[in-house]
């Protein structure tokens, strides 16, 4: 909770309101870096909640720009939207009437870039056809006007504008064959063959594979395929692929072709219910599909350093400055170690798209600055900063842990090959040499110890009176002294048994006894080694160990901690 008097007593002073800047400008830039980063994965959710999303950030920053291949499809399923919607008289009059004004625009864009006496001509008779009141004649002498107008231009070089009047002639043309209402069946084929013809482009070049999508191919194509199954025979499979032999000229056509040519040739729907059922299954995966531009150096473009140029000038700035606020106070031995103490600000500054995924390194910044800054301490009890560690904690503890289950998990693999054991007794084998020179120090030590010794004299003791009691009485001595004399003897027989292992262990053939003991021990070891039953016994042992370790090493001990304790 925000304590106001703390706040009052702070005034909120330049250093405060700087660390309150840095604060949310880092975390600004942050929200921008993950944007830009899950932006493609993202782009179907935009697609539908935030279209206006796409225009913003598609071209500009991305060069992303509609693919050609699948937007030329959709085009003609829209073609064939718009050829239902002129068999309304009163539309299709307000289309012609619409392109007529277009039109007329674009020409008088032309006349004044076009210096010719015959357009000139043709654009006074087109002015003066569109003001004629009575509609057959004008539609008839507008049209004769515009056939001339394409055969003008035809010949020209080829212009935005140009183009322009040329698709508009285009449509207009297009309009007036479908006033004719025999005509409307033809225009409809012409549209279906150049469907056809897209579509087998389609599945043959794979226009989704550039930009990653082509599980949405994969869908249109069972989702297509499953449709054509339920209503497909094999005489109007084969009748099918006939009609489209002569279009496609294809020696073998794909089945989403086929299964295609049959959705909008089916008799059994309208024309209208088509259009429909393609727009809820299919439209989304197309228009999902786009195409992304190069750059001079092969890779797409990314103008994303425009968007954070900004970010990047600041943090440039307040790096500078920073840096010779150290030199001024003289905070490091030397002036050059700023920047290696600051090496997440560096990494920060690299303004190379490839290192955009580094400049998540200034969450590190955010938890520096909010950890030793007044702003923290003004929340009261560096809630902040606790609640920062605590989830930096849950961070460390699961990739250390991933790491040492990975690492056991190798260990167990080792173990369970039965090399293990083999490699224990090689590496007491390679340091034979050095265990001889440890055994034969540590045993003279071991028997000059006058701890151990006295240790030793007391256990000596009580088995010699452990034996003195049970054995049989001599008649000659009294029990006491038989008790005493067995004591004597024993300690005697320890007294030369240390004073000879001493001498063993310092004499040069003492001590060659002892290694040989050692060499004896080490060659019974490994013999013992390769026996099955003890290698079996011990990667058992061993793998269940490592087990039991991984079990606690995997235990969520975060879950039991809490922020305020962090």
């Amino acid at each position: 909770m925000i304590s106001w008097d703390l706040i009052k007593k702070h005034k909120l002073g330049i250093p405060l309101l700087w660390d309150i800047t840095m604060v949310f400008v880092v975390l600004g830039n942050l929200a921008l870096i993950i944007f830009d980063l899950s932006y493609l994965s993202l782009r179907p959710f935009y697609f539908h909640k935030f279209p206006e999303i796409l225009k913003l950030y598609d071209k500009p920053i991305l060069g992303i720009e509609t693919h050609r291949t699948t937007t030329a499809y959709t085009d003609l399923v829209d073609d064939l939207k718009y050829l239902t919607q002129l068999r309304d008289d009163g539309f299709r009059e307000n289309q012609r009437k619409i392109t007529r004004e277009e039109i007329y625009k674009t020409l008088t864009s032309l006349k004044s870039q076009v210096s010719n006496e015959k357009f000139d001509s043709l654009y006074a008779n087109f002015e003066s056809a569109i003001q004629i009141e009575d509609v057959q004649v004008r539609r008839k002498k507008v049209e004769e006007t515009l056939v001339l107008l394409n055969d003008f231009f035809s010949v020209l070089e080829e212009t935005d504008e140009i183009t322009t009047l040329s698709e508009l002639l285009e449509k207009y043309a297009f309009i007036n064959r479908l006033s004719v209402e025999a005509n409307e069946s033809k225009e409809i084929l012409s549209i279906l063959q150049k469907m056809d013809k897209r579509m087998l482009e389609i599945v043959e070049t794979n226009p989704f594979a550039m930009s990653g999508q082509t599980k949405f191919l994969s869908e249109i194509q069972t989702g297509i395929k499953n449709e054509y199954q339920t209503h497909k025979t094999k005489a109007r499979d084969i009748k099918l692929r006939q009609e489209l032999d002569p279009v496609l000229n294809r020696d073998r056509i794909p089945s989403t072709v086929v299964a295609f040519a049959w959705f909008w040739r089916d008799q059994n729907r309208s024309l209208e219910q088509k259009i429909d059922f393609f727009n809820s299954h299919f439209r989304e995966y197309f228009a999902l599909n786009y195409y992304r531009a190069i750059a001079s150096d092969g890779s797409p473009v990314n103008n994303y350093l425009l968007l954070d140029a900004p970010f990047l000038f600041f943090f440039l700035a307040e790096f500078i400055i920073s840096w010779l606020i150290a030199i001024r106070n003289k905070s490091y031995i030397a002036w050059f170690l700023y920047p290696i103490y600051h090496w997440y600000d560096v990494l920060g500054l690299i303004p190379i798209a490839t290192f955009r995924f580094f400049r998540l390194v200034r969450v590190y910044k955010i938890y520096l600055m909010l950890q030793t800054n007044q702003f923290t301490r003004i929340l009261g009890n560096d809630l902040i900063s606790k609640t920062l560690r605590y989830y930096s904690n849950i961070i460390k503890e699961e990739i250390s842990d991933i790491v040492t289950i990975q690492i056991l998990t190798e260990t167990q693999n080792e173990v369970k090959s039965g090399n293990s054991l083999d490699q224990l007794v090689n590496a007491i084998d390679q340091n034979r040499d050095e265990l001889k020179k440890v055994a034969i120090k540590n045993i003279a030590k071991s028997a000059q110890n006058p701890n151990l010794q006295a240790l030793i004299q007391n256990l000596v003791t009580e088995v010699s009176e452990r034996v003195s009691a049970n054995m049989k009485p001599i008649s000659l001595l009294p029990k006491d002294i038989q008790a005493n004399l067995t004591k004597q003897i024993s300690l005697t027989i320890y007294s030369a048994i240390s004073q000879a292992t001493v001498a063993m262990a310092t004499d040069p053939s003492g001590r060659k006894s002892i290694e040989n003991l050692i060499d004896y021990i080490i060659d019974e070891m490994i013999v013992f080694a390769q026996d099955p039953d003890m290698v079996k016994l011990n990667t058992n042992i061993t793998v269940a160990l490592i087990e039991n370790m991984k079990k606690s090493i995997g235990e969520k001990k975060w879950l039991k901690a809490e922020i305020g304790n962090s």
